[in-house]
């Protein structure tokens, strides 16, 4: 893009565009959930995809990837098969992985009941490096209301934290805490959609793959 500009067409079938973003609108967010063990997490931009919603208020519905992330398929059938949940959100399936992997025995400052607790480490840990959002549906159900409440909690906790992890753990916490049936607007994609770990993990066989 050249300087000066926001835009830039890319051939025929798309346009980059650059948004500007203040990023103390995530200070408080960033500071709540640093991790000392994994810097990476504490990166702007995890964070302001939770404000795509005023960033790009013109759009409807966005697929979020992550700047890593390769392409091998045709988004819109993702798109679509998204549009037709009539969700909030969506993510691709991760087997075997659970929040109880982020979530502590038990919870602090009185978070929760214990119950409830124990209800959350089971429920699914949805990787957040390529979802769907209606931003439309998102900003109805305030959801980053939802976060930002979290993050006071977060930082009102002197024992320790109430959950460790970046914003990816900030995201489906809030999502799962939500006392307006936010639980419920997750879609659930086949895994191909978000195959994580090709990257550095090599204990893929065959059948997975393929």
């Amino acid at each position: 893009i050249a300087a000066g500009c926001r835009s830039s067409r890319l051939g025929a079938r798309g346009v980059l565009q650059l948004h500007a973003f203040d990023a103390d609108m995530v200070a408080d967010s960033r500071q709540a959930m640093h991790s000392t063990k994994n810097r990476r997490l504490d990166a702007v931009e995890n964070f302001a995809r939770f404000h795509m919603h005023t960033l790009i208020p013109s759009v409807k519905v966005v697929i979020y990837l992550d700047a890593d992330t390769i392409v091998n398929a045709d988004l819109t059938v993702l798109r679509d098969e998204f549009a037709a949940s009539g969700s909030t959100i969506g993510f691709a399936q991760l087997p075997g992985v659970f929040m109880g992997r982020a979530l502590s025995g038990s919870p602090a400052c009185n978070f929760t009941t214990p119950e409830r607790w124990e209800e959350l480490r089971k429920l699914p840990e949805y990787n957040a490096g390529a979802f769907v959002i209606d931003l439309e549906r998102w900003a109805r159900h305030h959801v980053v209301e939802h976060i930002e409440d979290l993050v006071r909690k977060q930082r009102a906790c002197h024992e320790g934290e109430l959950f460790a992890g970046g914003s990816q753990l900030l995201l489906l916490m809030a999502l799962y805490m939500a006392k307006d049936g936010l639980a419920q607007e997750i879609a659930e994609f086949k895994r191909c959609w978000n195959f994580v770990g090709l990257g550095y993990k090599t204990n893929f066989g065959n059948c997975t793959l393929e």
